[in-house]
């Protein structure tokens, strides 16, 4: 039986990871870890084990000790900053992986980078690095509202459109007393006023595997947040669409020129109705594997279509037919609900309600 080690296991995402592996024709058994040991307990792993933080000079040497201990074939670290930690220290981890390098990873996680990398191409919405000095010039430049944000950071984290640029400086300097964080760690972007929407991905050895694209319409408790933005959506529908499909993968060829592993991306459209990418996560977006679920369990896909099953096939170098994988629209139309204690349903184009979990 292959053995997997599944960091951040505790948490939706990678919850929602082992559920899809469960979901698979074939059985594993599966070694969860987490900071959070509470959190654990959410994990359908076979074994469960609190981890340092990643930011621990001894989460590496806890995760090479398990991966002796339990025998594992393969590690899928959830959480980006645990996939940025572990891709830095490869030569520790006696196992395998399928992780984008490093320099893309680097560029991927810090958002004033990843405009870098995009600008010239014109996928990306007109960014500039905070600066108390020039934000008079800045506010000119982006038109308000300005869409303020962290250069790091998933959920919107510490985020808000401001109309004015009294508002701009209250809100950083705010977040600079409470978080720790410097001017240097903010940016200020065009704000995009049109659709909220998600391109999935996965590619080996720099060819595109299969993508499927979803509209994000309500996010979960978005009332806590100023900008209402939270990360992880409350109601999401699946989308076909070549523009954002052309867009994604220009964006991910421009980051990355061999991509390899998962990139999921989070993009806007902007006043002239065309997608900008405003993220490139190099991590498996947290409703990816319920989507995965959902097609196999549900509408009875083929199990290439459970994604975090043919991502460890790959990732151990199984043989797989990929001609018969579609590089695009993976999923059929319908709309996901999901909230906390409410379960999840799926509402399909035909008026069928299902209750999923």
């Amino acid at each position: 039986m292959i053995r997997i080690l599944v960091t951040g296991a505790g948490g939706v995402g990678g919850v929602n990871f082992v559920r899809s592996l469960r979901a698979a024709p074939q059985s594993f058994y599966i070694v969860g870890t987490d900071f959070f040991k509470y959190h654990l307990e959410f994990s359908s792993s076979d074994a469960k084990y609190k981890s340092p933080p990643h930011s621990s000079e001894d989460y590496i040497n806890f995760l090479s000790r398990l991966i002796k201990e339990e025998k594992i074939d393969f590690l899928h670290p959830q959480p980006e900053v645990e996939v940025e930690v572990v891709a830095n220290s490869l030569d520790k981890v006696d196992c395998k992986t399928f992780l984008p390098k490093t320099e893309s990873i680097k560029n991927a996680r810090d958002k004033y980078l990843t405009y870098r990398k995009l600008k010239s191409k014109g996928l990306v919405p007109r960014t500039v690095l905070y600066s108390e000095e020039n934000l008079e010039e800045t506010f000119e430049e982006l038109e308000p509202p300005v869409w303020v944000r962290l250069r790091k950071g998933a959920g919107g984290k510490l985020s808000l459109p401001c109309n004015t640029i009294e508002e701009a400086k209250h809100w950083v300097s705010l977040w600079i007393k409470k978080s720790g964080a410097s001017e240097k760690d903010f940016l200020l972007q065009e704000y995009l006023p049109g659709r909220d929407l998600a391109w999935d991905s996965l590619w080996y050895k720099g060819e595109l595997i299969t993508s499927y694209a979803r509209e994000r319409l309500e996010y979960v408790f978005p009332n806590v947040s100023p900008s209402r933005v939270t990360g992880t959506p409350l109601v999401s529908r699946i989308t076909k669409d070549s523009i954002v499909d052309r867009v994604a993968v220009e964006a991910v060829r421009a980051l990355d020129e061999k991509p390899h592993g998962f990139f999921c991306l989070d993009l806007k459209e902007g006043k002239d109705e065309k997608p900008y990418v405003t993220e490139i996560n190099v991590k498996v977006h947290t409703t990816l594997p319920l989507w995965s679920y959902i097609a196999v369990r549900h509408f009875k896909m083929s199990n290439w279509a459970n994604l975090p099953y043919l991502y460890v096939k790959l990732g151990l170098g199984q043989e797989i037919n990929l001609d018969e994988i579609p590089k695009f629209n993976l999923y059929p139309k319908c709309i996901l609900l999901r909230h906390i204690d409410c379960g999840v349903i799926l509402l399909e184009e035909n008026g069928c309600k299902t209750r999923i979990l």
